[in-house]
C-alpha cells in the first residue's frame, strides 16, 4: 500500500496549470511541518452543533455532514483513504464529531478503553499515527469556515508546530482563491434542487414569478413550489429574508 510520505498532490477542477501551480505550492510548506498528507473542506459553523442534536429535520444531518463532497484531498491515497473512513468508520468513531468542532485544533483519540480503535486500526494501515484536525475562520463569510486535517507518520510530540497556523492561514487563501465553489459546503452537499437555485437567483434580482416561470420554461405554481421548498429548508421568513440568507450561504 502506497505509504503518505512525498505523495503527489491530487488535481482539483480548475486548469491543470493552475490545479499544480496552487497545490504544490500548500504541499511543500505542510510537509515542512512533518504532516506528509491532507486533505481539506469547507465546514458549515453550525456543523458541530448539529452533528450533536442528529435532528433529521436540520438542514444539515449526520448522513449529510459524513459526505465526501467538497473535499480536497492531497493524494489518490489520501483520498482513497477518507473515503474508506466515512464508508467504514466515522458514524461510530468519536473523533468524526469532536472534528467539526470549529473552536480549536482537534488531535484524533486512536484508543478507548486501553484499546485501539476503528480509526487506529484503518489509519495505520496507510502508515499514519497522528491525525490533527486544523479549523480556520473563513473572514468572509459568518456561515462556514475551513479545516485542514492533516496526517503524520510521526507522533504528535514529534511535530513542527511552530509557525503551522500561519502555514494554513495562507493555503486556505490559496484554495479560497482558485476552488471557493468547490469548497463551499452549502454548495456541496446537494441540499437544494438545480431549478430550485436558480429561481431563486433570478428573484433575487427582482424578477416575478411569471418572469421566472418564462426563463425556466415551468408553470408558475412550479417556481412558487421552488421557492417555498427554499424557505422552508432555510427557515427563512419571506421572500426578502430567503434571498438573504441565501446570499449569507454564497449559493447564489
Amino acid at each position: 500500500m502506497e505509504r503518505l510520505t512525498q505523495l503527489p498532490i491530487t488535481k482539483a477542477e480548475a486548469s491543470p496549470e493552475i490545479a499544480n501551480t496552487v497545490l504544490d505550492d500548500i504541499k511543500r510548506p505542510i510537509a515542512s511541518h512533518g504532516f506528509g498528507g491532507f486533505w481539506f473542506q469547507g465546514i458549515a459553523n453550525s456543523a458541530y452543533e448539529d452533528y450533536r442534536e442528529n435532528n433529521r429535520g436540520n438542514l444539515l444531518t449526520r448522513r449529510t455532514l459524513q459526505s465526501a463532497a467538497g473535499v480536497l484531498a492531497s493524494s489518490p491515497t489520501v483520498q482513497q483513504l477518507h473515503q474508506q473512513y466515512l464508508a467504514r468508520v466515522a458514524a461510530t468513531d468519536i473523533n468524526f464529531g469532536e472534528a467539526l468542532c470549529l473552536k480549536s485544533p482537534y488531535c484524533y483519540v486512536f484508543d478507548e478503553g486501553g484499546r485501539p480503535n476503528k480509526a487506529k486500526k484503518l489509519f495505520n494501515r496507510y502508515g499514519v499515527n497522528t491525525i490533527v484536525s486544523w479549523p480556520l475562520k473563513n473572514f468572509a463569510s459568518n456561515a462556514w469556515s475551513g479545516r485542514f486535517t492533516l496526517l503524520a507518520k510521526h507522533e504528535y510530540k514529534d511535530l513542527n508546530l511552530t509557525g503551522l497556523e500561519v502555514t494554513l492561514k495562507q493555503a486556505q487563501m490559496n484554495l479560497f482563491e482558485h476552488f471557493h465553489d468547490q469548497i463551499n459546503p452549502y454548495r456541496q452537499y446537494k441540499l437544494f434542487n438545480k431549478t430550485a437555485i436558480k429561481a431563486l437567483r433570478m428573484a433575487a434580482t427582482g424578477l416575478h414569478n411569471h418572469e421566472i416561470s418564462q426563463e425556466l420554461h415551468i408553470t408558475v405554481r412550479g417556481v412558487e413550489y421552488h421557492l417555498e421548498s427554499m424557505r422552508n429548508k432555510l427557515s427563512a421568513s419571506n421572500r426578502a429574508n430567503l434571498v438573504h440568507i441565501a446570499h449569507q450561504l454564497e449559493i447564489i
